[in-house]
């Protein structure tokens, strides 16, 4: 499990006002937030979230100490790197460019043996990228672990989200 705490920014009150998921994630729970809230204790300890996805219900309560985990360790690595090197994080995606064939280049990077050595950043850019650019947002890979979801069609996908990161 990885450690998120201070609501998502080393210094909240002058860094971050508002946090909010950073990615599409199917199965998340943005639309269930109004049911979910009056439901959850109005006090606890730590806040703990087995499968984070996009981390809809982290974001709404800006717990101060939680743990996160999911099983999807590309999610897990992006996380990490928005929490610990999001200026590097932002530059690297500054970088990419929503075009059918650079998607596809981007989205085979997981059949070579040097995806390996990516650095996390990298990893994490490429993981935002392809959520953003990739069909509904959807993370789904082959019994090999490739992600194979095809190209989709927006209009003007927000690749950099600098205000949010």
């Amino acid at each position: 499990m990885n450690e998120l705490s201070e609501n998502c920014a080393e210094d909240v009150s002058t860094t971050v006002t508002s946090c909010r998921p950073f990615l599409k994630w199917a199965g998340g729970k943005s639309q269930l937030l109004p049911q979910l809230l009056p439901r959850l204790p109005s006090h606890y300890n730590r806040y703990l979230e087995p499968f984070v996805g996009a981390g809809a219900l982290f974001f709404a309560l800006k717990p101060e100490r939680a743990y996160i985990s999911d099983s999807n360790e590309e999610l897990m690595n992006c996380f990490e790197v928005v929490k610990s090197a999001p200026q590097e994080l932002l530059k690297e995606l500054q970088g990419y460019t929503y075009e059918k064939g650079f998607y596809y280049g981007v989205r085979k990077l997981d059949r070579a043996p040097e995806f390996a050595e990516l650095s996390p950043v990298k990893r994490a850019a490429r993981l935002i990228y392809l959520n953003k650019t990739c069909f509904n947002g959807l993370y789904r890979v082959n019994s090999k672990g490739h992600f194979n979801v095809p190209f989709g069609r927006y209009d003007n996908p927000k690749i950099v989200d600098a205000e949010n990161l």
